[in-house]
């Protein structure tokens, strides 16, 4: 089976990227402005830093990463999207994008009310989510495009609305597909477990795509041995379940003809004392609850009436005897 060796591809992407960079900076960001240029000038190393919640007022203040490997830390403030309802759809318009080289280490952050996606993994595009809540998001909490994310603590609301006559609302956490627009064949969508996922709804959790723009041909899932929450394959669906191997949520089918790769969902099986068989002697005793066997009462009862006529007739030819 194919694996996602998460220590490897960071080790491949670092020197994919460059050397080390040894003067790793912290960049505060403030407002939109300041955000949009972070994302522009941070270089591999460098950590973003929130230092106030703040709002996009248009998409282009949301540029994507690619070609390096940064972390935005949300002090646990809010971003909150730009969002157009009358607007097109058909642009990038997530929160947060890891393009082809990109790595984004995402954490202590709520995303909410993007045009489309909180988070976006796109084109081999790799996103780690710690402390990230994401909520409110018009088509889905997270688009996984041929890219990958890892879940270290999760934590997913209500996403999804899907206007334009797609099915009315509908919940939408991760959204597992491959565009028509990517011609990589080794672009395929993927998921590390290392930790937790919760959520406040419990359909879709992981959705997988089949409409008209998805070319979806494979998916992979790796838990980690050190991870609480797993997914696993339970035949054309991934079910999610928690440290005592319990479901927590379930997708829905992977479409005919995807190779799902990852470890099986096993149910758990209840397990009772077994009873001892029992033998005909046993049940015989148990039926006189410790009463007197009836056979042996009658047996005494004869032996001793037997014994009186006996003392009678040696009395009887005693006396006979001696007159």
């Amino acid at each position: 089976m194919k694996k996602i060796n998460f220590f490897a591809t960071l080790f491949i992407a670092v020197f994919a990227l460059g050397v080390v960079n040894v003067s790793a900076k912290e960049i505060p960001v403030t407002d939109e402005a300041t955000f949009r240029d972070a994302l522009n000038s941070a270089v591999t190393g460098d950590t973003v830093v929130l230092n106030n919640s703040i709002t996009l007022s248009k998409k282009d203040n949301s540029p994507g990463v690619a070609d390096k490997e940064i972390t935005i830390d949300g002090n646990d403030f809010t971003i909150t999207g730009w969002r157009d309802e009358a607007g097109s759809l058909s642009s990038d318009q997530s929160i947060i994008t890891a393009g082809a080289n990109g790595i984004v280490h995402l954490k202590n952050v709520t995303l909410t009310n993007a045009q489309k996606y909180g988070v976006q993994a796109f084109n081999g595009g790799y996103v780690s989510l710690e402390n990230v809540t994401i909520n409110d998001c018009r088509y889905g909490g997270i688009l996984l495009n041929a890219g990958t994310i890892e879940v270290i603590s999760l934590n997913l609301g209500f996403n999804g609305q899907n206007p334009d006559g797609q099915g009315g609302i509908l919940n939408n956490g991760i959204e597992v597909s491959t565009s028509v627009k990517l011609n990589e064949p080794n672009a395929i969508p993927s998921i590390i477990m290392n930790g937790t996922i919760n959520s406040t709804e419990k359909d879709n959790v992981i959705y997988f795509a089949s409409d008209a723009n998805d070319n979806t041909k494979g998916f992979i899932v790796e838990n980690t041995d050190t991870t609480t929450d797993k997914i696993l394959v339970n035949g054309t669906t991934a079910v999610i379940t928690d440290a005592n191997n319990e479901v927590k949520y379930e997708s829905n089918e992977l479409k005919e003809g995807t190779v799902f790769e990852g470890e099986d969902y096993t149910p758990n099986i209840e397990v009772t004392d077994p009873v001892e068989p029992t033998t005909p002697s046993e049940e015989a005793n148990s039926d006189t609850n410790g009463e007197e066997n009836p056979e042996t009462s009658d047996g005494i009862l004869l032996f001793l009436g037997l014994t009186v006529v006996g003392f009678a007739g040696v009395a009887l030819t005693y006396k006979k005897l001696h007159n």
